[in-house]
């Protein structure tokens, strides 16, 4: 006897998910697919309550891969049970070698292997209309473990991408200050800072594009500030703005080199927010600290021209703070 109610049921359920895999893996910039998203965010909001904001956790640092490996799992179950209400409301499923129907237990069993593999043939499909369907079950379900295994390898690598990067500017200075005043040989700034921020341009615009493709990196949280990408670049955003709008612009670098790699980390703080949707009523964050620079003899501009492009930029220091919060530190 068939019933539809269970077949449409299933319908629904496995192309929901089919929806959902194609949206996450292979459409842009979407946040994820409606289910995923939802989920994943839902999850990590949660989670970032087990530890105070800025604290080192081991636990927190693992939600990020647990996430993604539940993204793979919820996929997984979900398109099995789809298909085991198709077949178990068709009531086409039946024992090979008796002819006898099989109960809801052998076609969940039938499910699996059908999604999965080509079956064992211990159970068929006892009409030609349902082994076509089958057939159909089984190359979805080569689809679905495709693009997920590729999914997951992309994900790897754009998270050792962040980590590089965020090591890279972590080289230069923990702070923004630091950063700025290791760099000042006495008497200017030396050709090789220029090219130490130059060189930051490629995992810039790298990092922001894996960003667009895999939101879901949002939620991997690294397990110390220092290989912490959302952090790592507030620090560097923060020591370009010093170079802009502090420093006496007569020993400034190469004001084309610093507005290059201000361009990128623009470019990044949109697109992570535009994918991650960023909180509302954020503050600006502090102002940076000139002492490090008064400290080694930095000839400083008149303090009125950092306060006003902190003014003119609050909205975009806004949404980084918001990204260094998002990923659960606290900001540098």
């Amino acid at each position: 006897m068939v019933r539809a109610a269970e077949i449409g049921l299933g319908v629904l359920l496995v192309l929901a998910v089919l929806v959902d895999v194609l949206a996450t893996t292979l459409t842009l910039g979407e946040g994820a697919g409606p289910i995923t998203r939802r989920v994943l965010r839902v999850l990590w909001r949660r989670s970032l309550r087990l530890r105070p904001r800025g604290s080192r956790s081991v636990l927190l640092a693992d939600v990020g891969p647990a996430l993604l490996v539940l993204t793979v799992l919820l996929w997984v179950a979900a398109t099995w049970i789809g298909w085991w209400l198709v077949f178990l409301g068709s009531g086409a499923v039946e024992n090979a070698g008796t002819g006898a129907a099989a109960g809801a237990g052998d076609v969940f069993y039938y499910a699996g292997y059908a999604v999965f593999t080509l079956g064992v043939g211990d159970f068929v499909a006892d009409s030609p209309g349902w082994r076509i369907l089958t057939a159909a079950a089984s190359f979805g379900g080569l689809v679905l473990v495709t693009l997920a295994i590729t999914y997951l390898l992309s994900v790897v690598s754009a998270v050792v991408s962040r980590r590089a990067l965020a090591a890279q500017i972590h080289a230069l200075g923990a702070t923004a200050g630091e950063v700025v005043a290791g760099a000042w040989t006495g008497g200017r700034f030396g050709p090789a800072f220029v090219q130490q921020l130059l060189g930051l341009s490629g995992p810039l615009a790298t990092v922001a594009q894996q960003h667009f493709a895999y939101p879901v990196l949002h939620y991997f949280r690294s397990r110390a500030p220092e290989e912490s990408a959302p952090v790592a670049i507030a620090v560097l955003d923060d020591a370009l703005l010093l170079l802009e709008a502090a420093v006496e612009p007569s020993v400034a670098p190469d004001p084309l080199a610093v507005r290059q790699v201000r361009r990128l980390v623009a470019r990044y703080v949109q697109t992570v927010s535009g994918t991650s949707a960023p909180g509302q009523g954020e503050r600006p964050p502090p102002s940076p600290s000139v002492a490090p620079l008064r400290a080694v003899g930095i000839p400083l501009g008149p303090p009125a021209r950092l306060d006003d492009r902190l003014v003119a930029e609050a909205g975009r220091r806004s949404d980084l703070q918001w990204l260094v919060h998002g990923a659960g530190w606290s900001w540098p």
